[in-house]
């Protein structure tokens, strides 16, 4: 009796069993209720996601349009100090293209803070621009009630525009050592130097010179020799240089050249030159040119050792080859015509502006030669001196007195005991340009 019970007990335990297993099957093929659940509990992390994309795509909509901004802004301030504008009126015209440049974020985004700052060693040489905005995110501000900031900075960097000018200049475009400076010589121009030659050391230094120019140019390389033995500031590889004078026309005379033997007189001995055409001159004692333009043609204009030559207002052109040979221990005073003089001499008024302050001038179409110019420190020699196709050759010692020397020409030996320590009275500097550089502006953050 016993022992059947517990066998029906254990028949209905094992149906009970039984039902379970079968339920539990039936669950787990029941996918109606698996895909409720799984809903239940994913929905929030797809809205979250859904969100957070929203909000990611809008953050970089805003951040995009007002980082471009901030670029314009920096850039519009920068070009407005490069270009000499003004320089309190640059954070308004870098507020201006921030401004000019939104779209979505005009509404919101705040005045921009504008700032001079040091760049890569210079100072006060970049503009920053800074800038925030505002605003509520739709999923973050709904979950947090929060609002979010975007900001964004930029940076650019800029060199104002600059003309260059130089006392001294070779206009080869490709010769080794155009302007060759040594020996024992002092030179202390001031106003630079400059060589138009694309060649690797465009302005050598041999011998043992002291030189102080302040700065150097060159289209080429220059002598390494500046960077030790100079604080001269050095600019090799300039794509700008060029011959100031490249656009004159040597002028003519028709006037036929005469001098006047010496004659001594109180114990001096004294000649007289006038204008006019010359094949050659030389002197044979202390001599007076008078005033206006002598034209050497094919011969050389000689001032002999320990002559002193008085020269106010004239202009000497060198034609088909020919040179000047100025001997050291001569005494000079040298002065170029004024444009009143020129026009005298009978050049048009285009003509006499032009060529105002030229004291030797070589023809263009000249052969080549080489010319010396040497003097004492008695010497004052006021005006320009151009020989486009021949060798200046410079030494002794000369004084300027009312205006700067300019030399140019195609190639500048300055060698032995030249003492050279001012090339423009004090007060004046050289106003002849040989290059530029243009304004530059760079974003560089």
């Amino acid at each position: 009796m016993l022992g059947k019970f517990r066998s029906m007990i254990g028949k209905s335990l094992s149906g009970k069993a039984l039902g379970r297993a079968v339920s539990i099957k039936r669950l787990a093929r029941s996918t109606r209720g698996n895909a409720t659940v799984l809903m239940a509990v994913a929905t929030p992390v797809l809205v979250s996601a859904a969100g957070f994309a929203i909000d990611t795509s809008q953050w970089f909509l805003w951040k995009r349009e007002m980082q471009y901004a901030a670029d314009q802004g920096a850039i519009g301030g920068a070009w407005s100090l490069a270009k000499g504008i003004v320089k309190d009126v640059y954070a308004t015209h870098a507020q201006q293209e921030y401004t000019a440049n939104l779209a979505v974020t005009k509404t919101f985004s705040a005045t921009p803070t504008v700032a001079l700052v040091n760049y890569n060693g210079g100072t006060s040489n970049a503009i920053l621009v800074t800038a925030t905005a505002t605003r509520t995110l739709p999923f973050f501000g709904f979950v947090t009630g929060k609002s979010t900031t975007v900001k964004v900075s930029a940076q650019a960097s800029f060199a104002k525009g600059a003309t260059y000018t130089s006392c001294i200049i070779a206009t080869n475009p490709t010769a080794d050592g155009a302007i060759t400076i040594g020996g024992s010589a002092v030179l202390k121009s001031g106003c630079g130097l400059a060589a138009l030659s694309n060649s690797t050391n465009s302005i050598r230094v041999s011998g043992n010179p002291t030189i102080d120019v302040n700065y150097l140019m060159a289209a080429g390389g220059i002598d390494d020799w500046f960077d030790t033995h100079t604080d001269d500031v050095v600019k090799e590889y300039m794509t700008t240089l060029s011959d100031p004078f490249k656009s004159l026309t040597a002028p003519t005379t028709t006037a036929t050249g005469s001098a006047n033997t010496c004659v001594k007189s109180g114990g001096v001995t004294t000649a007289t030159i006038n204008p006019g055409n010359y094949t050659s001159i030389s002197t044979a004692c202390n001599t007076v040119m008078n005033p206006g333009i002598y034209v050497i043609n094919g011969g050389t204009f000689t001032i002999r050792a320990q002559d002193v030559v008085t020269a106010n207002g004239v202009m000497i052109v060198l034609k088909n080859g020919a040179n000047f040979k100025i001997n050291g221990g001569a005494a000079l005073n040298l002065t170029a015509m004024t444009n009143a003089q020129l026009l005298a001499s009978g050049l048009s008024s285009s003509q006499a502006n032009a060529l105002e302050g030229m004291l030797i001038m070589e023809d263009r179409n000249s052969a080549g030669n080489v010319s010396t110019l040497n003097g004492t420190s008695d010497s004052v020699i006021n005006g320009t001196i151009y020989l486009p196709k021949s060798t200046m050759s410079f030494g002794g010692t000369a004084r300027v007195t009312s205006r700067c020397l300019q030399i140019t020409a195609n190639m500048i030996s300055i060698q032995g005991n030249v003492n050279m320590t001012s090339f423009c009275p004090p007060g004046l500097q050289t106003s002849t340009a040989v290059g530029t550089d243009a304004p530059k502006v760079i974003l560089v953050a």
